[in-house]
């Protein structure tokens, strides 16, 4: 291979950073300038050169990625989310209640386990006729989980959030569908948006949040990583595939609130040699949860500033 053959075939490389709409519209514009700009004799291109490149290509893909928030519509993401939640919700505990009936247990802890998944239901099919009535109880069922949850704390936590993540990703998703419900046009829009396939996709979400959970504690905090992100990269996909319009990637936005204080108790939350450190797992691990929760209450102030103008 002649050095002029490898030094394109290496500016390709290096264009691969960039987004794929970028490369097809500007791709072999591109080549064609550094290959004009490129020493006489250069096999390889400069370390300079690279790093340029890569930072542009990371640039492109960050702009990218703002125009395709800015053109989510956040009233149909809401409206969304006051569905999708109470069905993931309601999926998972459903699929954790018939699970554990092959076990042992008090007929007090499965009926608990029965008024759990009716309370998530009972919201958003309220709302087809009164709306606001649905959110109020919508916000009072949230309170009472999070007050449960703040209430079942141990006061030998010790510091290490980490092992409430999922019960911190509950409290969070409830108040999440509580507000998504008082603040948009709620289920009747969402009934409009989702198709089968959507609903498919959201109970099938939960039911598969709540059975790979209580077997992450067996496998090496390595491969329930693996595990984790591989069923959360699917769930994602699943979702920009079938919620219809622009609401995909605002409900994406708002479901990652809740979502990341359990993935990351799945993770590490039974890990042991973590929980256990001596210098302490820190607090800030949730640091994403409020970045993600800011990020979405800014896009949907500007929505709704946008649509009263």
């Amino acid at each position: 291979m002649t050095g002029e053959a490898a030094l394109e075939r290496r500016y390709r490389r290096l264009l691969a950073w960039y987004p794929a709409k970028h490369r097809r519209a500007y791709g072999e514009e591109m080549i064609g300038v550094l290959m004009a700009a490129a020493p006489d004799g250069a096999s390889r291109p400069g370390l300079a050169g690279a790093c340029d490149l890569i930072g542009g290509g990371l640039r492109a893909r960050f702009r990218s990625r703002l125009r395709w928030l800015a053109g989510a519509d956040w009233t149909d993401a809401l409206a969304v989310c006051s569905v999708a939640v109470p069905v993931i919700l309601a999926s998972y505990f459903t699929a954790g209640w018939l699970w554990n009936l092959r076990a042992i247990t008090p007929v007090t802890e499965q009926v608990g386990r029965g008024v759990v998944v009716l309370a998530i239901a009972a919201p958003p099919l309220l709302a087809l006729r009164y709306r606001r009535t649905a959110a109020l109880i919508a916000l009072a069922l949230a309170g009472g989980y999070i007050f449960a949850t703040l209430n079942g704390i141990s006061p030998n936590w010790r510091g290490y959030w980490i092992i409430y993540g999922g019960s911190i990703s509950g409290s969070v998703a409830w108040l999440l569908g509580a507000i998504a419900l008082a603040l948009s046009p709620g289920p009747r829009r969402a009934l409009e948006i989702l198709t089968p396939k959507s609903w498919v996709v959201l109970a099938g979400s939960g039911i598969a949040i709540g059975l790979i959970g209580p077997y992450l504690w067996l496998w090496p905090a390595w491969l329930a990583a693996v595990i984790v992100l591989a069923v959360l990269a699917t769930i994602t996909a699943a979702f920009l595939l079938t919620i219809p319009g622009t609401a995909a990637p605002g409900l994406l936005i708002l479901l990652a609130v809740p979502a990341y204080p359990g993935a990351v108790w799945a993770t590490f939350g039974h890990n042991d040699s973590v929980v256990n450190h001596p210098f302490r797992f820190p607090n800030l691990v949730f640091l994403p949860t409020v970045l993600f929760a800011c990020l979405a209450v800014a896009a949907v102030w500007r929505c709704r500033r946008r649509s009263a103008a």
